[in-house]
């Protein structure tokens, strides 16, 4: 065995182990490109949005929208509950009994209306045989007067409506996000489309730079000075083609989209035009609708603290039950029926009823305070949104002026280079702040308009044609 392992191959083995090796190596090379292929993101289907069909489908699909929409229903589910203080509650039971008790044993006789003088006898009362009780009942209580119950049913029906309130704020919350994330996947992919450009200019000066340095015009410095800048602009191109993919990524997340999708919007980076008057303070705290919620929720505070101090007030209810007995089930041999109306008074039950009361109106507070809050809140963030629209609007017009100056300067230095009058680094240096200018004014532009969604998103009204 020891020599086999140790013999050296004879040249035709060499010659056919020469060929299996290169004929892996060819497999594997001709499946490379499949298997990358099979791996590769481009795979994933392409979908073409507009800023309108993404907010539609995120009317449906996102998950906040849906939560909300879950919690409005569940909130409605409860306020029906609450029907329950005006409605009776009707059961159907059928019970069986087997005994030879003779109490039970009495009972049950009479109740089957079966009771017979034989069985008044002695014998039969202390010793009775065994005897079998079906009985098919009907029992319905019905409340009459419930104080609690009835502040319990309002601060269901306000604590509902709250929460109808708080799903149309979520629906233009996620609407003011969506557009948020649209528009800034529209910038990511013009700062690569910027950058692009500009990166298919230096890589002409490098070249150019590389010919003139091959004839003695330019020195070293300025031929790697092009270099250089081809290299930035190359890293600053990945970094743009990462963030343009994490916005299509946020955006996708938000409207709830498969994960294989990747998103390609059809509109356009353009500037926004604002329409209609200025908002009021307190049109937005009366009718925005997460105001309408907060004070829908404080409501319901204040009416969950007056049913707890009616707690304290006795409750009135009937009760009444209609019963069929006999020996066999569902049996109707004997039939009798009960009525009857109960008032209960809790007296005392060891201060939980004060503190339920107690809690409750600390609750109440706490929703008072969250809506003054609120208030206040409304009134700094729309100062700060109107200074925001005028300052945005300032940065466009100042970054149209830069672009216009930077473009200029790059016609003036290239023509100067072209004559040998200017220096590479001059000319890069053009290039480099008229892209700079080119990003600070799609900036712009996207700072603005989503200074405009915020504003609608405030005062929930459409600030756009």
């Amino acid at each position: 065995m020891f020599s086999l392992l140790t013999a050296r191959p004879s040249p035709y083995q060499a010659r056919s182990l020469l060929v299996g090796a290169l004929a892996l190596l060819l497999a594997a090379a001709s499946s490379a490109p499949a298997l990358a292929q099979d791996l590769s993101p481009d795979t994933a289907r392409t979908l073409r949005l507009s800023v309108e069909n993404a907010l539609s489908e995120a009317r449906t699909k996102s998950f906040p929208v849906r939560s909300a929409d879950a919690q409005r229903r569940a909130a409605t589910a409860r306020k029906r509950q609450s029907l329950g203080v005006f409605l009776p509650q009707v059961t159907a039971r059928e019970q069986g009994l087997f005994t030879t008790d003779p109490v039970n044993a009495f009972g049950s006789k009479l109740r089957q209306e079966r009771f017979a003088e034989r069985d008044l006898r002695l014998s039969a009362l202390n010793t009775p045989d065994r005897v079998d009780l079906y009985g098919t009942q009907l029992e319905v209580q019905q409340p009459i007067l419930n104080l609690d119950g009835i502040f319990e049913r309002r601060a269901a029906a306000d604590a509902a409506r709250a929460a109808g309130f708080k799903a149309e704020r979520t629906e233009a919350t996620v609407e003011f996000r969506v557009k948020k994330g649209y528009y800034g996947l529209l910038l990511a992919e013009r700062q690569v489309g910027v950058i692009d450009s500009a990166l298919a200019a230096a890589r002409a000066n490098r070249d150019q730079a590389q010919a003139l340095f091959d004839e003695g015009i330019i020195n070293q410095a300025d031929r790697l000075a092009a270099e250089v800048r081809v290299s930035e602009l190359e890293s600053q191109r990945s970094e743009a083609v990462a963030r343009r993919d994490n916005a299509a990524d946020q955006l996708r997340f938000l409207i709830g989209l498969d994960e294989n999708v990747r998103i390609e919007p059809t509109d356009s980076l353009t500037r926004e035009s604002v329409t209609g008057g200025t908002v009021s303070l307190q049109t937005v705290n009366q009718r925005r609708s997460d105001m309408r919620a907060l004070r829908a929720r404080a409501d319901a505070a204040q009416e969950k603290t007056r049913a707890r101090w009616l707690a304290f007030v006795p409750t009135l209810n009937a009760r009444g039950t209609a019963g069929w007995y006999d020996d066999a089930p569902f049996g109707t041999g004997g039939q009798s029926w009960t009525a009857g109306v109960s008032l209960s008074w809790s007296l005392f039950e060891g201060f939980q009823q004060i503190g339920r009361a107690q809690e409750a109106e600390a609750q109440q507070r706490r929703a008072e305070i969250a809506l003054e809050q609120r208030a206040l809140e409304n009134e700094v963030e729309l100062q700060s949104a109107r200074r925001d629209l005028r300052a945005a609007r300032e940065r466009i017009a100042q970054a149209q002026t830069a672009v216009a100056q930077a473009e200029e300067s790059l016609r003036i230095r290239t023509n100067r280079y072209g004559e040998g009058m200017a220096r590479t680094t001059d000319l890069l240096q053009a290039e480099a702040t008229l892209a700079e200018r080119r990003l600070a004014y799609l900036r712009a532009l996207y700072q603005h308009n989503v200074t405009v969604y915020r504003l609608e998103l405030l005062t929930e009204q459409s600030r756009t044609p």
